[in-house]
């Protein structure tokens, strides 16, 4: 199994969801663009870098969150380092303290055993998947997509950590709690919140799917 390092970092200043793509400008810029790994931005091209983001930005209860994955963690120290945490979002001036800080490391790759997880505001078709999902008639039919969708992308989560599991990955939706239309880079998508189970430990506050870097597709874990 393959080890996962995680920190996440919460700030005591509350920001609105809305508020995020600013925070994580804001970061960016304290820390120095420079450092691809805070805005996944290629620095050489101008581009965009298409990896797993391992420094992803969170609102949870209010609050601005860092979750930060493997290497990701060391490059913190970019920001940490500066003599001032205020931080400019869009013209507001939001000075910044730690709020909760936690580190914690992980086996990653599939288990004998299940474990449950809440997803919000997952966005997992891109457009294939959505033209594909959109097509099918029955709810049974959409469900059974979405759970494949879902086992691709938990697959591919663990490839990009360096994990080559020893069983398949296996996925079962349980409830789809909802499912809305937003505004995702100006560009209307589907986001679903649903509950699944699978046979793959992960740390909540990871994100899956389009946006995962902020905000969107946020995992929790459930008892079970």
């Amino acid at each position: 199994m393959a080890k996962l390092r995680l920190l996440s970092v919460q700030f005591d200043t509350p920001i609105d969801p809305w508020e995020l793509p600013a925070f994580r400008g804001a970061v960016s810029a304290k820390a120095g663009y420079e450092h691809d790994l805070f805005h996944n931005h290629d620095n050489e091209t101008g581009g965009f870098h298409y990896r797993l983001p391992l420094i992803q930005y969170k609102q949870d209860f209010g609050k601005p969150m860092l979750v930060c994955l493997n290497e990701g963690i060391e490059e913190l120290h970019h920001f940490f380092s500066q003599p001032d945490w205020t931080l400019n979002l869009k013209g507001r001036q939001a000075p910044v303290r730690i709020h909760k800080l936690d580190v914690q490391q992980y086996n990653l790759g599939t288990w004998d055993k299940t474990f449950r997880y809440h997803l919000r505001d997952w966005i997992g078709l891109r457009d294939e998947n959505y033209g594909a999902y959109t097509r099918l008639d029955g709810a049974v039919d959409r469900l059974t997509h979405l759970q494949n969708v879902l086992q691709k992308q938990l697959d591919a989560l663990l490839q990009q950590l360096d994990c080559t599991p020893e069983k398949p990955v296996e996925v079962k939706i349980q409830q789809v709690q909802r499912e809305r239309w937003v505004s995702f880079k100006s560009v209307k998508v589907l986001a679903f919140s649903l509950e699944f189970s699978a046979n793959v430990a992960l740390p909540s506050y990871i994100g899956l799917g389009k946006g995962c870097s902020m905000g969107w597709g946020v995992l929790k874990g459930l008892k079970t």
